[in-house]
């Protein structure tokens, strides 16, 4: 007779599969209290890699080979609080890009003279659960590219959310850095505790 741990391929039994709502957010050297922004984060985009085709043209085929990459923008959406705090955080950022839409009036609008000035990291890790870290991805050169301050509604009652798309230059990922591992099954019964097997 076959136990819950017998499951899976070959009798292996089957991982623990990492879960979606099990993750935090930060932000290193953005401009503002970037702790808003780390609690009132609901969802967020992974990386998305793609290279660009080469393709090779000869006689009578083509073969193809790959380009130079590049990583798509990242969404992560936030829900603002009553304090403020999210929106002033991406505030700051945004006037440190360029003073658009700050109180500081400008009639030059001016904007960083380097990246280096505007320019931060994001760190995205997901979590087993508790404290252990099973992926961690790192966003490197990142800025604001754009906001959506979302909309406001007479006829419901879900909060307020701003969806800020964040470019980047580069992402590094690590792979299960506090190496946890775990099975998905468990709990077997045994003859011995009562159980009709």
């Amino acid at each position: 007779m076959a136990l819950i741990t017998d499951l899976g391929v070959d009798g292996g039994g089957i991982a623990q599969p990492r879960l979606k709502h099990k993750w935090a957010v930060t932000f290193q050297n953005m401009a503002g209290d970037e702790e808003p922004l780390r609690l009132n984060a609901i969802s967020a985009d992974r990386p998305k890699l793609t290279f660009e085709e080469v393709i090779l043209d000869r006689y009578n085929s083509k073969a193809y080979i790959a380009g130079k990459h590049i990583f798509e923008p990242v969404n992560i959406t936030f829900e603002d609080d009553l304090n403020g705090g999210v929106t002033a955080a991406i505030q700051e950022q945004l006037e440190l890009q360029q003073n658009i839409i700050g109180l500081n009036s400008s009639p030059r609008l001016p904007s960083a003279q380097s990246g280096q000035q505007y320019k931060f990291a994001v760190k995205m890790d997901l979590l087993d659960g508790n404290q252990a870290v099973v992926e961690t991805w790192i966003l490197e050169g990142a800025f604001i590219q754009n906001v959506d301050w979302g909309d406001v509604d007479y006829t419901t009652s879900e909060t307020v959310k701003a969806t800020v798309t964040f470019r980047f230059d580069h992402a590094r990922q690590n792979v299960n850095p506090d190496g946890v591992s775990g099975k998905a099954t468990g709990g077997a019964g045994s003859t011995g505790s009562g159980f009709i097997l």
